[in-house]
């Protein structure tokens, strides 16, 4: 069952054999294998349950729901802003459905630096078979690229460059547009469709509006969680919920889990709890066009630029020889250039200048299209706690991602010109604004720091990195906490490095196999 826990009477106590907290991709399917394997689960989730009927393609309307901070969440410094879902489902119910697996190099690198003696390459694959059938992965068919997409393949065909079209886990998309806001039409094959059904026919139970704030941990091995049941208005605390379990997992975002670890004194040899973040940040240009472009109709992002992103390159193993390690040292290897539109709000946050300078750009919507350059980033960042419900974010980008996001600023205006577009702005401040002929180069050589140019990032991860090694990882390759009995993490947070792919599918495959680690043991 789904319950609401603003209406429970509080203080509320219950039991179960599991406690999962957070219900996106990796709460979601590990509840419904640990559910079907018998144990009795209880999922706790901060945000509200927001069918598909409610689902009004408002913006005003569905951040608030949707999203943490309304979709305004950002690191400490507000030098980047880390988009984050929060509603059953977590970010699977907004997100744009891009459906990729891990490179091959990625994978092995981790095997070499981490020893991930449950989770190798034949591990890894059989999971993503069964995550790409459960979710029915395909390919977006060329017909169904809207006008934006079509821009952007034209302009990387122009150019002689590397693309494709892209995967997708959506079944009867009618072309609407409003992925990020939620889809009315539930074409989405998100968790909330997949996982949550089958947890709840399982007996799992499911209560909103319920945000961890610690784990209850005694002699080395947990207790229990204890969690506020939330105002849906003003989302604070109404009083505490306490969850009696001998088995925790923790599924509440590389923000959140971490967060709730060091608030819960839990140790850690290896001190990387919260200290490894990685983002993938994006810098976006904008550009204008002659004819409409209407980019919000149709499938958001169908088409990708793969020309400077060679991740095997980026990871050329334990030893490369020089010439390989110079390679990797190169800039221009971690880009991944795809569309970025957004819906009126978003783009007038992202849009630069102030009053009719803003409204001037505003009134070029039906005429725009923007690209972004999203980095597989080195940059560890920090998470912490921030009183007894909130976090705090600490990430700004070294030397090396500063230079390979200039890197795609300019390359998003070369395609963007390469396309056909007679203006093109870069929302620095001031703006930038860039005509044919102009030089891209100098975007390339912009000296970022913060307040020049927003940097917009929604795949936070590797916060809480696995690995076999105690004194290198806080959980091993199951997900199972090193120093404390009971305790398992099932979310991004377990990569051991940035993935350079959407991340869905790859949590999707973490929630299923910790949680039948946890039904296992």
């Amino acid at each position: 069952m789904i319950y609401d826990a603003s209406t429970f009477e509080l203080p509320m106590r219950v039991k179960a054999d599991l406690c999962i907290v957070g219900s996106g991709a990796g709460g979601a399917a590990a509840a419904a294998v640990a559910a079907e394997a018998g144990l009795d689960v209880v999922v706790l989730e901060a945000g509200a349950f927001v069918p598909p009927a409610v689902m009004n393609q408002r913006e005003k309307d569905m951040l608030p729901e949707l999203l943490y901070a309304h979709g305004s969440q950002t690191t400490k410094d507000r030098s980047a802003t880390i988009i984050q879902g929060r509603a059953l489902g977590g970010s699977t119910v907004h997100n744009i459905n891009l459906c990729k697996r891990i490179p091959d190099a990625i994978l092995d690198e981790w095997q070499e630096a981490r020893k991930l003696e449950h989770l190798g390459r034949e591990e890894w694959a059989k999971l993503y078979d069964e995550v790409e059938e459960l979710i029915e992965v395909s390919k977006i068919p060329e017909p169904r690229y809207n006008r934006h997409n079509q821009l952007l393949q034209a302009g990387t065909e122009k150019l002689g460059w590397q693309g494709g079209g892209l995967q997708h886990n959506r079944t009867g998309c009618i072309g609407s547009g409003f992925c990020d806001v939620g889809c009315a039409y539930d074409a989405k094959n998100n968790a909330v469709k997949v996982f949550v059904p089958r947890a709840v026919d399982a007996g799992a139970q499911f209560f909103t509006h319920c945000r961890a704030i610690e784990v209850v941990h005694s002699g080395g091995k947990v207790d229990g969680v204890k969690a506020a049941a939330l105002d849906p208005r003003t989302r604070n605390s109404m009083g505490t919920i306490l969850v009696d379990a001998p088995r925790i997992c923790l599924s509440a975002s590389a923000t959140g889990t971490p967060a709730i670890l060091i608030r819960s004194g839990i140790p850690d040899a290896s001190g990387m709890t919260g200290n490894n973040l990685h983002v993938h940040p994006a810098l976006v240009a904008a550009g204008e066009f002659d004819e409409p472009v209407h980019a919000w109709k149709g499938i958001p992002q169908a088409y990708e630029c793969t020309e400077f992103l060679d991740l095997d390159a980026a990871h050329p193993g334990k030893k490369p020889d020089k010439k390989a390690k110079a390679r990797a040292d190169a800039v221009g290897l971690r880009t991944w250039l795809i569309p970025a539109f957004a819906h009126p709000i978003g783009t007038a946050t992202i849009l630069p200048g102030w009053g009719e300078d803003h409204r001037e750009l505003m009134q070029l919507y039906d005429h725009l299209a923007v690209f972004t350059g999203m980095v597989h980033d080195q940059t560890p960042g920090k998470v912490l706690p921030k009183g007894e419900l909130g976090v705090e974010i600490e990430w700004w980008p070294n030397e090396k991602d500063r230079r390979e996001l200039t890197f795609g600023l300019a390359r998003s205006a070369e395609l963007l010109f390469a396309a056909g577009a007679k203006r093109v702005f870069v929302p620095t401040r001031p703006v930038r604004v860039l005509e044919p002929g102009d030089s891209v180069e100098p975007l390339e050589k912009l000296e970022l720091e913060p307040g020049l140019i927003d940097i917009t990032a929604v795949h936070p991860m590797s916060s809480v990195p696995m690995g076999d090694d105690p004194q290198e990882a806080p959980v091993d390759s199951r997900g199972k906490h090193h120093h404390v009995d009971g305790l398992w993490v099932a979310d991004g947070s377990l990569f051991p490095s940035s993935i350079g792919v959407p991340p869905q599918m790859s949590i999707y495959a973490m929630g299923l196999h910790v949680g039948r680690a946890i039904a296992d043991e």
